[in-house]
């Protein structure tokens, strides 16, 4: 668990950071920046939000420890307990794919019968014999 929120969170902050290629300017001298200049140009709102993404993901972190323990100790105590714990978590996950499964079936079922029905129109324009498929 904590190496999955540490891959999500390094692929996160790579992504954050990538910046879109930019054009070549030639470079101005400005006056050396104070640190006190850069911190006070920074609006409260930013700083914010830093701190709360920062204590999500501590938070996140800290949690994932009992939860992993608990799992673990019903696991080994109570295997019956636990897997009827997972199937109702997993169950909208089950409907879901379901779901898709059904409503990909019928999209591809529909793109079939209109090729069908496409490929069967245009060879009985050419004079061949073929069923009609539109009454499915």
């Amino acid at each position: 668990m904590k190496l999955i929120l540490a891959a999500i969170l390094s692929a996160l902050s790579i992504i954050a950071s990538a910046a879109p290629h930019r054009v070549h300017r030639p470079r101005v001298r400005h006056r050396p920046v104070k640190t006190i200049e850069v911190v006070r140009k920074v609006p409260w709102q930013t700083v914010a939000a830093g701190g709360v993404a920062a204590g999500t993901v501590i938070a996140a972190y800290k949690i994932s420890d009992g939860v992993e323990d608990g799992l673990k100790t019903v696991a080994e105590e109570k295997p019956e307990a636990f897997t009827d714990s997972l199937s109702v978590l997993t169950w909208p996950l089950r409907l879901a794919v379901l779901i898709a499964l059904l409503c990909s079936g019928y999209f591809i079922w529909r793109r079939i019968k209109t090729y069908i029905n496409t490929k069967a129109t245009f060879l009985k324009k050419n004079g061949c014999c073929v069923v009609n498929l539109s009454s499915m």
